[in-house]
């Protein structure tokens, strides 16, 4: 079963590393925004760059795709922006994007963020930080 947590201004979720999970984190994204009066498209692009990195994590942490691992996400809002952790537990990727294969949703992530930052936490796996901006682009 997903773990979830809803605080007005904060959602943070543990969803097993399989696709089931995955709009599970859409679904609470989209709790969080729209609680936040954030405009529908905004949302749309935020939970699509969410979901590359939650499906980045199913497909590279974990390979051979047992579903026992699990993906902790955490959403905050920060200073009139969102910041958001996607964190597994897996054999961690490079931190590098310009590795083949290493995934299509960065290019996605990195066009929607305001900032991406992948590392490799205490404990191992991988990290992906993501920071994006809750109003459009200014006129």
């Amino acid at each position: 079963p997903a773990l979830m947590e809803t605080v007005s201004e904060r959602v943070e979720i543990e969803i097993a590393a399989a696709a089931p999970g995955v709009p599970l984190v859409r679904h609470a994204l989209r709790g969080l925004l729209s609680g936040l009066d954030v405009a529908d498209e905004v949302t749309a692009d935020i939970a699509l760059a969410v979901t590359e990195a939650c499906t980045n994590a199913v497909v590279h942490a974990y390979p051979n795709g047992d579903g026992e691992g699990t993906i902790h996400i955490t959403a905050a809002h920060v200073d009139g922006g969102l910041a958001v952790t996607v964190r597994d537990h897996g054999g961690g990727m490079a931190p590098r994007v310009d590795t083949p294969g290493l995934g299509v949703g960065l290019p996605v992530i990195a066009a929607i963020a305001q900032s991406v930052e992948i590392g490799t936490p205490e404990g191992g796996g991988t990290e992906v930080r993501m920071r994006f901006a809750l109003s459009g682009p200014a006129e």
